[in-house]
């Protein structure tokens, strides 16, 4: 079975490349958008020989660059994706590239889809505190009052299962939470934000669900290789720390900070002196937080990850060695940095 790997460029989507091959794939084709680092490929082919590695240079956003891309493939999994910038490039990356593609694999007759979502797509705000959220939970219909990146998630989504039901391919979607390890990004916006030399702490007692990137890249390739057509995933490891433990620890192991703690209901109060302002001023002032996105990505849930471990997965790394290691690294990286 050949297999498309769209980001293999990316903080996961190079994870998910060797987890794939160590889940015994033997004939992939990893999607870059500029190939700067052959050396990471050239690896890979030394560590599993017996593996066909192809590499291809595509601009997403380029319809005419796509026919080479799908060509004989099998199965798709589509990593590729806006994570920050404008709202129009979010948008376009996202979105605009999933449409492209999915148009390139609807010529290429490919079999089976991966789509690689997020945790945005979901419609959080009317959960109690404390509710379970599952794959069963509604994605979210007002994506727009989510924000740039949670309106695009899940305008791909739309799109993938229109795409899906039009053509009638196999589907799977997984559902990552806050995908961290040594190489991304340590602070998540769940866990709070840095203004002013000074980190407003805001997820507090909230659970932080997190998933490391390699077990985040394990999953997909297992639900790549195993999961039925149709089902979708939430990707969460297990033993979840609060945002505010997982705060204290970075500031103990990575680097102090001075820290103030903002209560939800002053939050989403705030929120909402901003949206009325932003009305009020014509849009002088972004409303970079509404009450509607405060009570949707900051309410305390519970996380289950029992549908992914249905199909064999299991974690790799447990959470508290994975914090620590994780800890270690943006430590040492950040004292490179002071050099």
């Amino acid at each position: 079975m050949k297999i498309l790997l769209t980001g293999a460029g990316g903080f996961l989507g190079s994870r998910i490349a060797r987890s794939l091959l160590e889940a015994g794939a033997t004939d992939l084709r990893l999607h870059y958008r500029r190939i700067g680092d052959p050396a990471s490929v050239e690896a890979l082919r030394r560590a599993y020989p017996d593996a066909r590695i192809e590499t291809v240079e595509a601009n997403l956003l380029t319809p005419a660059s796509l026919g080479g891309l799908t060509q004989d493939v099998d199965c798709l999994i589509h990593a590729a994706a806006g994570m920050r910038g404008a709202v129009a490039d979010m948008f376009a990356n996202t979105v605009v590239g999933t449409r492209n593609l999915l148009d390139a694999a609807a010529r290429a007759s490919v079999g089976r889809i991966v789509l690689i979502s997020s945790f945005a797509v979901y419609q959080t705000v009317h959960l109690a505190p404390g509710a379970l959220l599952s794959e069963q939970t509604p994605l979210e219909p007002e994506p727009v009052k989510r924000g740039a990146y949670a309106y695009a998630k899940t305008r791909q989504e739309q799109l993938f299962r229109e795409f899906a039901d039009r053509h009638g391919i196999e589907t799977v979607i997984l559902r990552p939470g806050v995908i961290y390890g040594p190489g991304g990004g340590a602070m998540s916006p769940r866990v709070g934000l840095a203004a002013m030399g000074v980190f407003v702490s805001l997820g507090n007692q909230a659970p932080l669900p997190l998933t490391h990137v390699d077990n985040c890249a394990d999953a997909v390739a297992r639900a790549a290789l195993h999961a039925p057509p149709g089902s979708a995933f939430n990707v969460v490891d297990d033993d979840l720390p609060t945002c505010s433990a997982y705060l204290d620890a970075y500031r103990r192991q990575v680097k102090r900070m001075r820290v103030v703690r903002l209560p939800l209901w002053l939050f989403s109060r705030s929120a909402g002196w901003l949206e009325a302002y932003h009305k009020r001023s014509k849009g002088q002032l972004p409303a970079v937080f509404t009450p509607y996105a405060v009570a949707s990505m900051y309410r305390p849930l519970r996380y289950s990850n029992q549908a992914l471990k249905s199909i064999g997965w299991s974690p790799r790394h447990g959470t508290a060695q994975a914090l620590d290691t994780s800890f270690a690294a943006w430590r040492e990286a950040a004292r490179e940095g002071n050099r």
